[in-house]
Parts: structure tokens; sequence; C-alpha cells
């Protein structure tokens, strides 16, 4: 496999072989030039290694799936910012549209009576909950339990700790990938997690 690393295969050179041969050790080299780079402007924006990780993959994702009709007028480095900013966004809205489905559910559930079953499965989820959020930093717990066991509003949270909105939804979207790893292989289906949390306080 050809090495491209050296600074004589430039970023347009890398970009043509791409486009007219499917290169893929081209393509991965352009990855391992600028996943650093955009992966950490990423986590400055969504706060989340995981979140960052995953858009900076679908940004490359879609270039190599559009290389053929991409042209790039400006340098590489300057198209893959611009197009990482717009990848932010639609995280941004992709995790919106996943908490509104969250509230729905909630609302939902919350108008049924749960069984004596519901009811007991719902306490053992709750204590395993509790003691999730027990490793977590102690602003991100407090935030944490603020929203999802107290029902308190970001705006509510950030003036009953002091802090700001966005600190606020900092906190929660870390909590929240803590729980997400918690839980993972354990067959728990996160929205039914997000469902538990908010019933009854007993």
């Amino acid at each position: 496999m050809e090495n491209y690393s050296s600074a004589s295969w430039t970023d347009d050179i890398l970009l043509d072989l791409i486009r007219l041969e499917d290169n893929r050790a081209a393509f991965s080299e352009l990855y391992l030039r600028y996943w650093k780079t955009l992966t950490n402007a990423a986590f400055k924006r969504l706060k989340s290694e995981e979140a960052a990780e995953e858009a900076v993959q679908d940004l490359f994702l879609n270039l190599y799936m559009r290389r053929r009709e991409i042209m790039i007028t400006s340098s590489l480095e300057a198209y893959l910012k611009t197009a990482l900013k717009y990848q932010i966004f639609k995280t941004y809205r992709s995790q919106q549209a996943h908490y509104k489905r969250i509230d729905k559910i909630i609302a939902d559930q919350q108008i049924e009576s749960p069984t004596v079953e519901e009811t007991l499965d719902n306490k053992m989820l709750r204590k395993r909950i509790y003691e999730v959020a027990g490793r977590m930093p102690d602003k991100c717990r407090e935030v944490f339990l603020l929203s999802r066991y107290d029902q308190l509003s970001h705006k509510d949270i950030a003036e009953k700790l002091d802090i700001s909105v966005s600190t606020v939804k900092k906190h929660l979207t870390k909590a929240m990938n803590i729980m997400r790893k918690e839980f993972n292989g354990h067959q728990m289906d996160l929205l039914a997690f997000c469902v538990f949390i908010a019933v009854a306080r007993t």
C-alpha cells in the first residue's frame, strides 16, 4: 500500500486520487491529517468526546460518499472546518428531536397507572440510576438530579445553582453520556430508562 504521509502528497493530490481512483489509502491519510484537529473543535462545541468523534466520522463519511461531486474551491482544511459547523448543527438538532421524543414518551407513560411488577422494576432501576449518579462529578450529579427527578427546567436549574443555561446543558450531556455507557450491554433501552426516572418518586 502506498504511503501518502509525505508532504509532497498535498491535500489536492490526495483528493484527486480519492475522486478519480477511489483510493482509500489516500482517504485514510486525509483522515489522519485532520481528525484530531476536527475532533478537538467539535468537542469544544458539543462537550462530549463520543458526540465529537461521531460528528467527525459522519463528516468524513459524507466526504467519501460525495467524493465525485464535491468541488472544493478553498483549502481542504477550510472546507472541513465549515462542513464541521454544519455537522455540529445537525447533531444539536438531532439531540433536540431526541429529547422531544423522550418528553412525549414520559407524558404518555404518566397517563397510565403502573402495575405492581412495573413499580418494582422502576424502584430497582431508580436505585441503579442513583448509584451511577453517585459516581458523577458533584456539579454534574446535582444538575442531573434536579433535571430528571425534580423536573426543573434548564433556566430554573441555572438560577438555583447560579450558573449559565449553557453550563447546565453541558452537565446534562455529560451525565447522559455516563448513563449510556453504564447501561450499554444491559439490554436497557435508553428511552425506557428516561421514562422510568420520571415515574412517581416513591
